[in-house]
């Protein structure tokens, strides 16, 4: 399963979204820019990040909820001046997106949808 989610079948789900990367049980399966879009940072920390980051993430923030009374961790968002990041759980493993700040709550939102279709298949 893991292997048939591609950096186009992020894209796919919104025109604003800037960087796509999808890792598994620790080992980057794909991270891409989209095309014509340029990068705020490099190739190599976002590879080194995948690798780990998500799993930290996603930990840590279910140890808000350890009864789980508040239900499953739908997503863990980091913002920045720049740019969010977005980190959702889907298809045995965690997928992450970016998008500019200023417009990435109603991307976020915009998304939920075919977020939800990805987590099905």
């Amino acid at each position: 399963m893991v292997g048939l989610l591609t950096p186009s079948d992020v894209f796919h789900l919104h025109p604003k979204i800037r960087w796509a990367a999808f890792s598994a049980d620790g080992s980057v399966v794909f991270s891409e820019m989209r095309s014509g879009v340029e990068s705020l940072t490099e190739e190599s920390e976002d590879k080194a990040f995948m690798e780990l980051g998500p799993l930290f993430m996603t930990s840590i923030a279910e140890r808000l909820t350890p009864g789980g009374k508040a239900g499953r961790l739908e997503s863990v968002i980091a913002c920045f001046e720049k740019d969010c990041v977005m980190l959702v759980g889907v298809k045995g493993g965690h997928l992450a997106f970016s998008v500019d700040t200023v417009d990435a709550f109603s991307v976020f939102q915009d998304i939920l949808p075919g977020l939800a279709k990805l987590r099905e298949v």
